[in-house]
């Protein structure tokens, strides 16, 4: 099968290509530019004749490149599959379907209603998606455990690293918190941080926070390594792929967690919501290597079982012989 893997969220796509190669199929990533996507969405229409021609050029390669299934990544983005009458599968990844706007709406329904097949890759996203695409489905995100895996033991480090953004929808202002508080409490204790999000300068200015710039991701599996304790998002409940890559290089990772039904198997996380419970968590690993060491290897194994990119690729593949099969269903019974 020929599968056009459009967009690369959190490198999802580049991980979902690798496990289809490996089933077999010839799989080609297209990453669009998406020009202004920082902007407000008050004036991202100003744009709009920009992005209007990459969209046609993304449609002309997917016909020219004659792919059996393309796979999309951010739901407004499905209109491609829209505007260019292709079967497609559609995964909504968080602010696409969390932050809708009425720039957005209309495309965003307009390219739910038309996927084969719609994913949401964090559980949070089913009330978002379900109440506009109910036969929508949970995918976890693929983790490659072979690039991120434990390069030392978590025993050996009682530093921090903080591997989400310093952001309000991470709940940055309550790691923050926690920063403030072990500054005081215990000042041995280092923390890294990387400078992205609104919040970089106030993580700069405590002495015991030490900023890294913006790294390639392939340099993380070394970065978090060299820590012994991870500290991710604590505001939404959910957990991304910064903490779920923490947690197969070995990590345990201390983040705020509610959707323990989604899986078989509660993920082995240090559960903290607030300043205190962070900086109190983070205390306590620092001082037990141990349970470093035995709360990372646990992470590992869980991450290993629920977030398995053969296991994330073989489902991909089954629903696109399904879209595949409904879509040429439909168009014989209209001719």
């Amino acid at each position: 099968m020929r599968i056009a893997e459009i967009n690369d969220i959190a490198s999802v796509a580049s991980d979902l290509a690798a496990g289809l190669r490996a089933r077999g199929h010839e799989v080609t990533l297209i990453r669009p530019r998406l020009v202004g996507g920082g902007l407000p969405w008050m004036v991202k229409p100003v744009v709009g004749p920009v992005r209007a021609v990459e969209w046609a050029q993304i449609i002309r390669e997917v016909h020219e490149g004659h792919f059996d299934m393309v796979h999309i990544h951010y739901a407004y983005l499905g209109m491609l599959g829209v505007l260019g009458k292709f079967p497609y599968i559609l995964h909504c990844h968080g602010s696409d379907v969390r932050e809708i706007t009425p720039f957005t709406r209309w495309m965003i329904e307009r390219a739910l209603l038309g996927a084969g097949k719609v994913y949401y890759a964090t559980p949070d996203l089913a009330d978002y998606v379900l109440a506009r695409r109910a036969d929508a489905v949970f995918l976890p995100n693929p983790v490659d455990a072979e690039q991120f895996r434990p390069l030392a033991p978590a025993r050996d480090s009682n530093s921090v690293f903080v591997c989400c953004s310093l952001t309000d929808i991470k709940g940055a202002q309550r790691i923050l918190n926690a920063c403030r508080r072990l500054a005081v409490q215990r000042p041995d204790i280092t923390i890294t941080a990387l400078t992205q999000g609104a919040y970089t300068d106030a993580f700069a200015a405590l002495p015991n926070v030490r900023l890294l710039p913006y790294q390639p991701r392939s340099a993380l599996p070394g970065i978090i390594s060299q820590h012994g304790v991870v500290v991710g998002q604590v505001l939404l409940g959910v957990i991304g792929m910064a903490e779920l890559e923490a947690m197969a290089c070995a990590r345990p990772v201390v983040a705020w967690f509610t959707y323990d039904k989604s899986y078989s198997e509660p993920p082995p996380l240090v559960r903290a919501v607030d300043g205190y419970d962070i900086a109190a968590n983070i205390i306590r690993l620092v001082d037990d290597a141990d349970e470093r060491q035995a709360t990372g290897e646990a992470a590992r194994a869980w991450v290993q079982r629920y977030h398995n990119v053969a296991a994330a690729a073989e489902r991909v593949e089954k629903a696109a012989y399904e879209v595949i099969r409904d879509y040429h269903g439909q168009a014989e019974a209209v001719s």
